[in-house]
C-alpha cells in the first residue's frame, strides 16, 4: 500500500484548543492524540490530509510546511 504524504503537516495552537477531541477520529493515520496536557500531533505520522482542519470549532488547527 502506498502512503501519500503532503509537504505540509497539521499543527495545533494549544492556546486555542479546547480539547474537544473532534479531530482525533477524523485523522486517517491516527497522528492526533488527546492527552491531559492537550492535543498532540505526531508530525512524522501526519500525512497532511487536512481532514482535521475544518471541523475544529475553535480554529486551533492549521497547516505548516513540513521541515
Amino acid at each position: 500500500m502506498v502512503r501519500v504524504v503532503s509537504l505540509r503537516i497539521a499543527v495545533v495552537d494549544q492556546n486555542r484548543c479546547d480539547a474537544c477531541g473532534l479531530c482525533v477520529p477524523l485523522c486517517p493515520p491516527s497522528a492526533i492524540t488527546l492527552h491531559q496536557t492537550g492535543l498532540h500531533i505526531d508530525a512524522p505520522v501526519c500525512t497532511g490530509c487536512q481532514k482535521c482542519i475544518a471541523p475544529c470549532p475553535v480554529f486551533a488547527l492549521s497547516m505548516i510546511d513540513r521541515v
